[in-house]
């Protein structure tokens, strides 16, 4: 019998998708759940022969995929932020800080091995594509997040295939304490607009490609469509936030800068540069809730950007 504890995730990108260099580069994943494992579909029999038993069923379908769920922390996430941008982080010119443009037009490929230490059982998805991740955090909590993972590969082999992995980093994870910055239109939201509650949404849309030939229940590729990034605010109803109510009309951009450092000195800002207002979420009128506007945004035409500072 084992549980969770037992379980360790590693994970290497690919040089191309189901390939592996020669040399992976294997980490070690931080997270707080999984749900990665291979699912198949049958399809009954409906052949009438002599009696009224049923005929059995065949495997038609399946597919290596599930969530990762973690709690934010620096260099812990990065692999995720570049898989599902479709961009590296790239030098920004400033000493330790480096830029993520989101909406690169290919996305990287990794391999995952989830190992069961106590019973055996070794799973291996390659192929991997991040199809959407979140991050999320409140007033009075940590900063969560999740991942949902599509792969093309899966086998379950006698032998780990990783060798000498990077243990996992040791940075704190982060909290509502961490956030130092919540602006909207470039004003801080802080003693004006009392931001409460946030969930950042980047989706790349995958659809499944399976081919007939291929020999493989699970599909051998997945395609990109357009990657939709949303962000959904709580903020408290003041004469400041009011104003931002006709932009659901007048379809005028605004922006958002959120940023976080941890005690390290880490720090991440995720700068939304064009934002579109699609509900303003003004709240329903009783005798003791405050009001609040749950405003939501999708972000259109251009890149948003994750800056990362390194301590």
């Amino acid at each position: 019998m084992s549980k969770g504890t037992d379980v360790v995730i590693h994970i290497a990108k690919e040089e191309t998708p189901n390939t592996l260099p020669a040399l992976p580069i294997w980490h070690t994943l931080r997270r707080n759940s999984d749900s990665l494992k291979k699912k198949v579909s049958v399809t009954q029999s409906d052949e009438i022969i002599d009696s009224r038993f049923e005929q059995g069923s065949i495997a038609t379908s399946g597919e290596a995929v599930g969530n990762i769920e973690y709690e934010l922390s620096a260099l812990s996430q990065d692999m995720f932020f570049e898989g599902v941008a479709g961009n590296l982080f790239v030098d920004s010119g400033t000493p330790s800080v480096s830029t993520l443009d989101i909406g690169g037009d290919t996305l990287p490929t990794y391999t995952i091995v989830k190992h069961d230490k106590k019973v055996g059982l070794i799973q291996v998805f390659s192929g991997c594509r991040i199809g959407e991740l979140t991050i999320q955090g409140d007033t009075k909590g940590k900063i969560t997040g999740s991942v949902s993972i599509s792969a093309t590969g899966y086998e379950t082999p006698v032998a780990t295939p990783v060798v000498n992995p990077l243990a996992a980093t040791t940075t704190p994870f982060m909290s509502s304490i961490d956030v130092n910055t919540f602006k909207i239109n470039g004003a801080t939201t802080v003693g004006t607009a009392c931001a409460e509650s946030f969930k950042i949404t980047i989706n790349n849309n995958l659809t499944a490609k399976p081919c007939l030939g291929s020999e493989s229940l699970i599909p051998n590729r997945y395609t990109e469509g357009k990657v939709s990034i949303t962000l959904n605010v709580t903020l408290a109803l003041t004469t400041t936030s009011k104003v931002w109510i006709p932009y659901v009309e007048t379809r005028q951009t605004m922006t958002a800068e959120i940023g976080m450092e941890d005690s390290l000195g880490n720090a991440y800002g995720f700068n939304f540069t064009k934002l579109e207002l699609d509900n303003d979420g003004l709240s329903d009128t009783n005798a003791n809730d405050d009001h609040t506007l749950g405003m939501e945004f999708r972000h259109v035409k251009e890149a948003p950007t994750i800056t990362r500072t390194t301590a």
